[in-house]
């Protein structure tokens, strides 16, 4: 290894993970609160919840994958994460919106 190239550090995957692991304990304990109230308090949790886990889920798996993958700019280790955590937000919103609204009603 060259002794001019700096190795990207651990701390932006690492707040990635743990911010992921808070968040879901988090959103579980809400959603299992709300559900436990009533079954509509529990859809509108989820709903609240969908965004916020989708992001941060992404968003690790993201800042793990360019740890190891971009050796490069600090840019695309910093935004790739961002951009995709609002992309995975949105997806996993959408898909728990079609659950909710498609098939749980026939279930």
């Amino acid at each position: 290894m060259n002794a001019d190239k700096e190795r990207p550090g651990c701390l932006w995957p690492a707040l990635w993970l743990v911010g992921a692991l808070l968040g879901t304990v988090v959103g579980l304990a809400l959603v299992g609160l709300a559900a436990s109230g009533s079954e509509s308090a529990g859809v509108s949790a989820t709903y609240a919840a969908a965004f916020p886990l989708g992001a941060l889920w992404s968003g690790a798996i993201v800042a793990l994958a360019m740890h190891f993958i971009n050796k490069g700019g600090k840019a695309a280790r910093f935004g790739a994460p961002l951009g995709c955590g609002c992309l995975g937000g949105a997806l996993l919103f959408g898909l728990i919106f079609v659950f909710f609204v498609a098939i749980f009603p026939s279930l």
